[in-house]
């Protein structure tokens, strides 16, 4: 790589379309290394999305776990719609999904990781998850207001309320949520 395609490079990862070597700024660096959350995503919204946008500003990787639990949609067919509206997002980090039974479960997804340098994102009906993360793991918690609900969409979608339903959602995943409500 050339020296210009490395500030190239770097231009786009930090942001900031003044950075050069020949500076003393250097790219902002993120606050942590990892990121994680656990949830059901059982229909995805756009406050799912903006809790994955959150993370991606705060760290380099983020972990998301995905209940596994009996009370959830297939596994499959939310990690499909999950997936999709993260490569539409754009998010710039590397996302992961993790497949798990409970919240302490993505802790050996963290591992290779300084505990100081990992924070656990939950929404603010978590608190206490949250809590419990920091004193079992040592992990930094992030809790974010509830902006909707997989609830909401499902009464939009019972009720055909398709102009809210198009606000709660994202785009790229649309009818995709639609079909897993629907299945």
């Amino acid at each position: 790589m050339t020296p210009d395609e490395f500030e190239d490079n770097a231009r786009i990862i930090s942001g900031d379309p003044t950075w050069s070597l020949a500076s003393d700024k250097q790219p902002m660096s993120k606050p942590f290394d990892f990121a994680i959350t656990f949830g059901r995503f059982n229909l995805l919204h756009n406050g799912h999305l903006d809790l994955f946008k959150q993370m991606a500003d705060s760290a380099g990787e983020i972990a998301i776990g995905v209940s596994t639990g009996p009370a959830n949609l297939g596994y499959r067919g939310r990690a499909d719609v999950l997936l999709k509206a993260i490569r539409a997002a754009e998010l710039g980090v590397h996302a992961g999904l993790y497949p798990k039974l409970q919240p302490f479960d993505m802790v050996d997804v963290a591992e290779p990781h300084d505990p100081s340098r990992v924070v656990f994102y939950v929404g603010e009906d978590q608190f206490k998850l949250a809590k419990a993360v920091s004193r079992v793991c040592g992990f930094a918690t992030i809790t974010i207001p509830r902006l909707t609900s997989s609830t909401i969409v499902r009464e939009c979608i019972d009720s055909e309320d398709w102009d809210l339903l198009a606000g709660i959602l994202p785009a790229s995943v649309f009818t995709d949520v639609v079909k897993l409500h629907m299945s």
